[in-house]
């Protein structure tokens, strides 16, 4: 497989996953199936024309049609999720495009208040739709009360996409990153400690699962801020944040649906009920975290090598105090909730084996890229991660 073709390739692979689970694991009626893979096209469609206005326009489009995949729930929590997530995208969408507009097409600066403008306008911009701290507001109330897959969709599809336009931009305009490398650094900081603090505070997975997920795009934003090295590791973890997402989410809508209720941290012994949707979060959160021999590895070796040369030894204690609250945020989940020794009561009998089935394949993935990530992505040179960037 060429190298243009690997992010629209697992952007079609992950939705294809979360199409066949969803036979299993019904997520809604037929307007989620037509939103859902419009947002899929949409997505695989602008990851494959690169950097450009199409590709934005493109992903603008799938974060709107988002909105309305959350709302389709029908539930007023939902209706709330929805209108939170639409008050941050379209906001976002006006800053990241005039923020664009400014910075052109990237080979020369503007003049210097123009140089801060347009970087306030893309910080804001990308922040809210990452959902970045300040902010996250939106992200853990579209998880939490959106379908399973919709919330997977969010954020394995749209935000990893979102995030690789920015990415893009430390190739085209890399003037945008040097030249304001505190602003992009404190708030990369700020969402790894705040998700990671604040996935703690949880009791519901699924809003575990969304402030986590603000945790590991900060780590991600540091490394596009350090380029090279980190830039390749950028790359290699969004790839891997969004197989692990789906799987983890993935696992919780299984039992979910098994148990007819919200899976929480006083939900146990899960794990005997269902053991390839424990297996799958347990593969799922070592890989997101970067525990070999899940793919996540092959990036964070990259990260912290070159959060190393950016910022020593205080950086590199950083980023290991926060893997240390990521760590013990899952450990407690597969603890308690997974392996938990009370019994569980089932209020569905009927195993979800296609959905299951989905999970399995996606471990197996998520193993083997961390045994060989070079059969994928070949990403043991940032001439690759620059390659596919264009």
């Amino acid at each position: 497989m060429s190298i243009e073709l690997i992010l629209p390739g697992c952007f079609a692979a992950l939705a294809l996953a979360i199409g066949l689970y969803s036979i299993s694991v019904r997520q809604g009626a037929a307007a989620w199936w037509l939103l859902a893979g419009g947002i899929a096209l949409a997505v695989v469609t602008a990851s494959l024309l690169g950097h450009s206005w199409t590709s934005t326009i493109l992903l603008d489009v799938a974060e709107l049609a988002a909105v309305a995949l959350v709302r389709l729930r029908g539930t007023p929590e939902a209706a709330r999720a929805a209108r939170l997530y639409l008050y941050s995208i379209v906001p976002a969408i006006a800053c990241t495009l005039a923020g664009l507009a400014i910075v052109g097409t990237g080979g020369e600066a503007p003049w210097p208040i123009l140089q801060k403008l347009a970087v306030c306008l893309l910080v804001v911009g990308f922040a809210l739709k990452l959902g970045l701290v300040p902010f996250y507001f939106w992200l853990p109330e579209v998880a939490a009360k959106a379908a399973p897959m919709t919330a997977a969709l969010v954020i394995s599809l749209v935000d990893i996409a979102t995030f690789s336009e920015l990415a893009g931009l430390r190739e085209i305009a890399p003037w945008i990153f040097e030249r304001y490398a505190p602003v992009w650094t404190a708030i990369a900081l700020i969402s790894m400690a705040g998700g990671a603090l604040l996935a703690l505070a949880q009791s519901e997975l699924k809003r575990m699962l969304a402030f986590s997920s603000v945790t590991d795009l900060g780590l991600l934003l540091l490394g596009v801020v350090a380029g090279g090295v980190g830039l390749t590791g950028a790359w290699v973890g969004a790839l891997n944040h969004a197989l692990s997402k789906v799987l983890l989410f993935g696992a919780v809508g299984i039992a979910a649906q098994r148990i007819g209720r919200p899976v929480t941290l006083d939900t146990r012994g899960l794990a005997k009920a269902m053991p390839l949707a424990s297996a799958a979060f347990v593969i799922g959160a070592f890989g997101l975290i970067g525990v070999p021999p899940g793919f996540g590895f092959a990036g964070y070796w990259r990260l912290y090598t070159a959060a190393a040369q950016y910022g020593g030894p205080p950086l590199i204690a950083c980023l290991v105090a926060v893997a240390a609250l990521d760590l013990l945020c899952y450990a407690r989940a597969i603890h308690r909730t997974w392996y938990g020794s009370a019994p569980v009561t089932l209020v569905s009998q009927q195993p979800a084996y296609l959905a299951g089935g989905v999970l399995t394949c996606l471990a197996v993935g998520e193993v083997l890229l961390g045994l060989w990530p070079d059969v994928l992505t070949g990403l043991a040179s940032p001439v690759v991660a620059q390659a596919l960037l264009h």
